[in-house]
Order: structure tokens, then sequence, then C-alpha cells
């Protein structure tokens, strides 16, 4: 099941409340990388329950390693520990959409797209999110994206974030 969406940030929550109601009952990851948006969505989708894995991942890791994962420029084996945990503490919850960079076992899968030059104005704005970082998890989160939609197992939502 493939859905494209382009808009602004209503229709996108539209757009994600819609997803959201049609697999209410399923396991639902959003995906999308750093400065994307996934934040300010979430917090937009309060009556869905929504989890943010940072909030959850985080609280799991010791103070140590979290500033050993914290560290910049992300480099491959930061990302690849980062995805290794996500995997190994966090599940996905019927009817309580994770927002994410990494898809877990779930049914469906939202990707929130953004173009590299949008991308960068986030970073800018946000200012703690280096625009190099930033393009570098988008490639995993495509890369993970790709996989996954190989399998043909799931749901597939593409959704392209505008502002």
């Amino acid at each position: 099941m493939k859905m494209q969406g382009t808009g602004a940030a209503n229709e996108t929550i539209h757009a994600l409340s819609a997803i959201f109601e049609q697999h209410k009952h399923e396991r639902i990851c959003v995906i999308g990388t750093m400065c994307c948006g996934k934040t300010t969505l979430l917090r937009q989708l309060t009556a869905y329950h929504c989890v943010d894995v940072d909030d959850e991942l985080w609280l799991q890791i010791p103070a140590e390693e979290i500033e050993v994962l914290s560290q910049k420029p992300i480099t491959k084996e930061i990302i690849d520990e980062v995805v290794r945990l996500m995997h190994e503490k966090i599940t996905v919850k019927p009817g309580c959409p994770l927002f994410g960079i990494t898809i877990l076992e779930c049914e469906a899968v939202v990707y929130l797209d953004i173009a590299p030059q949008l991308l960068g104005e986030h970073c800018k704005s946000r200012g703690d999110t280096s625009f190099a970082d930033a393009l570098y998890v988008k490639q995993r989160v495509e890369e993970d994206w790709a996989a996954h939609k190989a399998l043909n197992e799931k749901a597939f939502y593409h959704l392209t974030v505008t502002e």
C-alpha cells in the first residue's frame, strides 16, 4: 500500500491521522532524519498516543553511553550502535505510533521525506544539528526504507515534508 503526499504541516497531520486511523490496532513506525519535523508532528498528534523513540531509548541507557552515542559528527559506528540498541530495547505497541530513525517490528511504516534544501534550513534554524549529520541519517533512513520495502511485508506510506 502506498500513499504519496505533499503539503503544509496541517496536510501532513491530516495524512498521518488518516494512516493512524486505518492502522489503529497495528504497530506503526514513522521514520525520518533529524530535523525533518518528527517531534513537532508527534506533539500535534496527541490523540494517537505517539511515542518518540529517543524518549524511550535514552531512559534505558547509562549516561556514559549516551555521551559516547551523542558525539558529533555522527559516524557509521555511532548510528549502527544506536539502531542496534533501538532494535534491542524498544518495542512498538499497537495503537501507539513510534517516531524514530529506523524501522522496528511493525505492520505499517510512514517515511517523512524532506528535500535537502529544506533540511538545511531546518538544521540551521534548530542550531544543534549539522546539515552533514542530518543528510547522513537521511541516507541511512532511506536505505532502511528501501530494504524493508523490497520485502513487501508491510504497508508503506511516503509523505513529503514541505515546511
